[in-house]
């Protein structure tokens, strides 16, 4: 009986989270006059760029000029807020291109849908990685209490209250895990490509993979974003992709917009973005380029690499965010995925995961105003470090009567048996 109802406390605790948000969130609570931060907060982008598209005004699009009028236009959005605040469009035209559609409902209630989506995803994503570790047809593999109380995750609970989009990123990686564990590379590689609307998560797995042989993997994801990608460029201006490429080189410059919050910054060039002026540029340049040589070094070197082994997924994916050249603690739900297999197969490498991300979260002010240095990198290498170095324990959750994990786990996972 719990096999099909397994997420319901999940669809309870995702409806009920709506609800909050939508009567008590100041970002989701209508207003004429709205301050600093608008209705919706950071889906103003997604929505401005859709309605810039459907009006024809493709052309526009990385025009901050034209792009800060309409987001600032009242008759537009529907509410007056700072004229020194500012959402650039800073995702690809592909991202927006598939965006369009927005420009079809009006922006009050095209937030509302956002936030459904985004639960919606959830829901989707939770179910993949339910069916994904499910081994043994007599328990469930996670406590009932599990997925609700993953709503409680910090990356995730601020990525919704700002309408961002980790929810479809979650999604989308863990699709990409489920099918990599039934032994399909080719379909996983499709899914994986449609992630390369958001750059700062794509580029490092398909090199990982490429790395270690897993050239269907490679090819299909190759196809799937050249698809897309070409789909966008037959509909779009050709010069709106020159105009993103000026926007993504300056990437590494982000924390000079209005409204950067130096403590959501989760990537290693963050750590010298608060330091004193009079500190010297090399110097401060190499607090991050050592420890990204490290981590560039060890997926390098790294002898094996098994995309459906979540200890493994983990480091790539930790890797990925310290090498961002932009990366917001919102988007670290994705981890929400290794931390849910971990829990299936190295319970205790979970916990320590999933408590380091409590903290670093948590600590992020008080530390950034004690020491000038972002918590949340350090952090993130912190745990890098520790699961490229350290091989954790084998969780007990699923052992056998002798201590080691029964055969039919082993063949459904793919992992050997640890000490």
């Amino acid at each position: 009986m719990w096999k099909r109802h397994a997420l319901t406390p999940l669809l309870i605790g995702c409806t009920l989270l709506a609800s909050l948000l939508l009567a008590f969130s100041p970002n989701y609570r209508w207003a004429a006059q709205k301050g600093d931060t608008p209705y919706g907060s950071d889906f103003l982008q997604e929505w401005t760029a859709a309605s810039m598209l459907g009006a024809g005004q493709a052309g526009q699009l990385y025009n901050a000029a034209a792009f800060d009028a309409w987001q600032h236009d009242p008759r537009v959005v529907g509410f007056e807020w700072s004229e020194n605040s500012y959402y650039p469009a800073v995702y690809p035209p592909v991202y927006y291109w598939l965006c369009t559609p927005l420009h079809w409902i009006s922006y009050r209630w095209a937030v509302r849908l956002w936030l459904s989506l985004s639960m919606t995803a959830l829901l989707a994503a939770a179910w993949i990685i339910h069916r994904a570790v499910h081994c043994d047809a007599d328990r469930p593999p996670m406590a009932v209490w599990f997925w609700p109380t993953m709503l409680l995750f910090p990356p995730l609970l601020l990525g919704l209250s700002m309408g961002q989009k980790g929810p479809l990123w979650l999604l989308l990686f863990s699709a990409t895990w489920w099918l990599t564990r039934r032994g399909k590379p080719w379909a996983a590689g499709i899914v994986f490509g449609l992630l390369s609307i958001k750059p700062t998560l794509f580029f490092l797995l398909p090199l990982v993979m490429l790395r270690h042989g897993q050239w269907r993997f490679v090819m299909a994801a190759s196809l799937s974003w050249a698809g897309l990608w070409g789909a966008a460029a037959c509909a779009l201006p050709a010069h709106v992709w020159t105009d993103f490429m000026t926007v993504a080189r300056s990437a590494g410059e982000y924390q000079q917009h209005a409204g950067y919050q130096l403590i959501w910054s989760s990537n290693l060039p963050a750590l010298a973005a608060g330091l004193p002026q009079w500190v010297p540029w090399w110097a401060s340049s190499l607090l991050w380029i050592i420890p990204a040589a490290y981590v560039i070094g060890r997926m390098a070197v790294q002898a094996e690499f098994q995309l459906q082994n979540p200890r493994d997924l983990c480091q790539v994916l930790l890797a990925t965010c310290l090498l961002s050249p932009h990366f917001y603690a919102y988007d670290l739900v994705v981890l929400l995925l290794p931390i849910c297999g971990m829990w299936h197969t190295h319970r205790r490498a979970a916990v320590v995961i999933l408590a380091g991300l409590w903290l670093g979260m948590l600590a992020s002010q008080p530390c950034l105003s004690a020491v000038g240095v972002p918590l949340m990198p350090l952090v993130l290498l912190a745990q890098f470090y520790w699961l490229s170095t350290v091989r954790p324990a084998q969780s007990s959750v699923r052992n056998g009567v002798n201590g080691s994990p029964t055969a039919s786990y082993m063949l459904q996972t793919g992992l050997s048996a640890q000490a």
